[in-house]
């Protein structure tokens, strides 16, 4: 699960390898609110993943190939540090230790990051824009269904691009550098869509509100995908 992350607790510096030749977002949005979890689960879990978002990009600027570079990844983990420190900020006001709320989605989390070993700075970085970009828009829209009052909030939080449009430049550019590497991150890329649809579906059996059901809710993963195909057509990679 929570494929994408792995290799941020690892204190290795992901290398930079040489090229290597080998809907309707308003409806979606809408169902997903329907599968929305409690404002605990929903805080503690989302704190917990902009943690580890925070840490990829973190990572991912020791490794990068120029100032410019680190830059902009230090850039994208202020952005989710500052996302992680707004979310644990509301668990405090509401009397609750953060630690304590994120401790039970840790082993969730840790087992998608134990998924995978990258140790390729393009795949880890291809990563965090992936993915941060995919479960961003995807937690945004369950925040959307949220009974409290920190429903706006949230959504809010969780929908700041700061920075990505930047990372997705550095990437573009670091594949118009080297093109070979353009195969290895589109084969990447298919594999992160596919563990992190696992990890939404397991999101939604958390839902208070109603029963999961896989035939209900495969439009949501259908948006989802084509989510993902649009990030990288961008980068020129086939999805």
């Amino acid at each position: 699960m929570f494929e994408w992350i792995k290799g941020l607790r690892k204190p290795k510096v992901p290398a930079r390898l040489s090229g290597v030749r080998n809907g309707d977002v308003d409806a979606v949005r809408v169902e997903l609110a329907e599968f929305a979890p409690g404002i605990l689960p929903f805080l503690g879990l989302t704190a917990y993943l902009q943690l580890e978002l925070y840490e990829a990009s973190a990572t991912a600027v020791a490794g990068a190939p120029n100032l410019q570079a680190k830059e902009v990844l230090a850039r994208v983990a202020g952005v989710s540090l500052h996302k992680h420190q707004k979310l644990t900020d509301e668990l405090r006001r509401r009397g609750h230790e953060p630690h304590q709320v994120m401790t039970p989605f840790t082993e969730v989390i840790d087992s998608y990051i134990d998924r995978i070993e990258v140790r390729d700075w393009h795949q880890h970085v291809l990563s965090i824009y992936l993915v941060g970009g995919l479960f961003d828009g995807f937690f945004a829209a369950l925040a959307g269904g949220l009974k409290d009052s920190y429903r706006s909030d949230a959504v809010s939080i969780l929908r700041d691009s700061t920075g990505r449009d930047e990372l997705a430049e550095l990437l573009s550019s670091e594949i118009a550098a080297d093109p070979t590497i353009a195969h290895r991150l589109s084969l990447w890329g298919r594999r992160l869509v596919g563990d992190t649809l696992l990890v939404s579906r397991a999101v939604l059996t958390l839902s208070e509100k109603r029963e999961f059901v896989a035939s209900e809710v495969e439009p949501v993963f259908t948006e989802l995908i084509a989510d993902h195909t649009r990030r990288m057509d961008s980068l020129g990679l086939t999805a």
